[in-house]
């Protein structure tokens, strides 16, 4: 039988500063428990890779549960999708390999990117809200059947 102690296994060191955790707006609680998840599975720099299905095995929710999430983690610019199973969380709460790193993803950033800039809670509430008016517009497209879908339907053989 082996203990826990010998079960662990020592991830590499990466350094941190988490500033950017003074302009967290007031999330949903899944929100939150989605941001720390990703923030300890990242690698250097910021980049989470992971599906959906994998961030919800991780905390042992459902998959809905972050598709319900992620958007307002989006919204408040914490995270970046970059493709399908690929996440970018902002710099002032990545984790590098040294601080040096950190301070030139900070500078690369466009100013409106910052999250120090302007009032986040409404900047948040504003870019999510947008979020919602466009779900709610595809959705009426959908149902009045004027959606384009991504894949072109398959004819049927005769």
């Amino acid at each position: 039988m082996t203990s826990a102690a010998e079960e662990w296994a020592p991830r590499r060191v990466l350094w941190g500063s988490f500033n950017g955790l003074a302009y967290v707006p007031r999330l949903p609680p899944t929100a939150y428990t989605l941001l720390l998840h990703m923030m300890s599975e990242q690698e250097p720099g910021g980049l989470v890779v992971a599906t959906h299905d994998e961030l919800a095995t991780g905390l042992a929710l459902e998959r809905g549960m972050i598709s319900r999430a992620m958007p307002h983690l989006v919204a408040a610019r914490l995270v970046t999708v970059v493709r399908r199973g690929r996440f970018q969380l902002h710099p002032a709460i990545s984790a590098f390999t040294d601080p040096r790193d950190q301070q030139r993803a900070m500078r690369a950033l466009p100013r409106d990117m910052r999250l120090d800039v302007g009032d986040f809670e409404d900047e948040y509430e504003r870019r999510f809200q947008l979020h919602l008016d466009e779900k709610a517009r595809k959705a009426a497209a959908r149902a009045k059947g004027t959606v384009t879908p991504l894949k072109p339907a398959l004819k049927s053989v005769r």
